[in-house]
């Protein structure tokens, strides 16, 4: 493959543009910086749709864009989605074609970048797909990509007087490692691509520098990056693995899909919009009525949706032992 030439360029909409690993990062999170900004401070600002719209459109991208390096499937099932809700948002029906959505993010990608006939075709000089590279860690590309966002969200957001019990620090950090490592992942993916090699050393010597470590090579510093990641992965991680057959419905990967937002289209009718991977308890979960978040309601409301509330999230055995403790008193 020719230095410079990687599997998204086989696209016409990346082809035009050429856009690098850390540019779509850039992009990607800005726009989900303030996509969050605006939810905290003013949720109904007419803003927020158009914030919306943005970061479905950058994040896609920058999922797809890491999909065609890494030929990851959750990658390409989460720009997958991300396509569609962007359909659904610019008013169009997703009918039951799969690649209507990716077809859709795309094509908007390209236009907006003043590429208007840029669509979702191949070019000609199209090469064989590399053969898949698994994520860095215990998290899904789509994950590693949301905590990405989110630590580079909170940092920002945790300066301002409004979010005091932030720890920026801690963040901040968080984003050099996971933005460390999706640059390194797309790089190791695609070995010519000395940008994203180039771009993911200057992470790691960032974060040897807040630890207030001395300098290394290049390379060396990318290692760290990894070293920094597995210490955070050991911090949560799950010493029991959850069996194939786990009552929380995992499959044994310590995570469930779930609808975390859903939109409200009068009468009581919501539609889902948005669905994560989130923290599987080993059993049916219910709600804890005296949550502080919810009321015990399980929902929370902003103008035009509807979000599941973690907060007072409880497993079935904690909701029994509870009941059963009360009845006794």
């Amino acid at each position: 493959m020719p230095a410079g030439h990687h599997s998204e360029h086989d696209i016409q909409a990346y082809h035009d543009e050429r856009p690098s690993i850390t540019r779509l990062i850039l992009e990607a999170r800005w726009t989900h910086y303030r996509l969050v900004d605006a939810l905290e401070h003013d949720p109904d600002s007419t803003v927020v749709p158009t914030l919306r719209r943005d970061q479905l459109l950058h994040t896609g991208a920058l999922c797809d864009v890491l999909a065609l390096r890494t030929q990851a499937p959750d990658l390409y099932e989460a720009a997958r989605d991300h396509g569609a809700l962007l359909r659904e948002l610019d008013g169009l029906d997703l009918d039951d074609h799969p690649r209507n959505g990716l077809d859709h993010l795309r094509a908007q990608y390209a236009r907006l970048h003043h590429h208007p006939s840029g669509d979702a075709r191949r070019t000609p000089h199209t090469t064989n797909d590399p053969p898949p590279s698994q994520s860095p860690g215990h998290l899904s590309g789509p994950r590693l990509v949301r905590q990405m966002l989110d630590t580079y969200a909170w940092a920002n957001l945790g300066r301002t007087p409004c979010f005091p019990t932030v720890d920026v620090d801690s963040e901040q950090r968080q984003h050099l490692i996971t933005r460390g490592l999706l640059l390194d992942w797309a790089a190791t993916s695609a070995p010519t691509g000395n940008a994203a090699a180039t771009a993911a050393a200057n992470t790691g010597h960032a974060l040897r520098a807040l630890d207030r470590r001395t300098a290394l090579s290049d390379l060396r510093a990318r290692a760290y990056l990894r070293d920094a990641f597995r210490d955070l992965d050991d911090q949560d991680e799950d010493d029991d693995p959850h069996p194939l057959d786990c009552a929380g419905h995992c499959d044994g990967t310590g995570e469930v899909l779930t609808v975390l937002t859903w939109e409200h289209h009068g009468d009581g009718i919501y539609t889902p919009v948005h669905q994560e991977p989130i923290l599987c308890f080993r059993t049916p979960t219910t709600h804890a009525p005296d949550c502080a978040t919810c009321e015990g309601h399980g929902f929370t409301y902003t103008p035009g949706y509807r979000e599941l509330c973690l907060d007072g999230r409880t497993s079935d055995r904690e909701s029994a032992a509870a009941t059963s403790a009360s009845q006794g008193a």
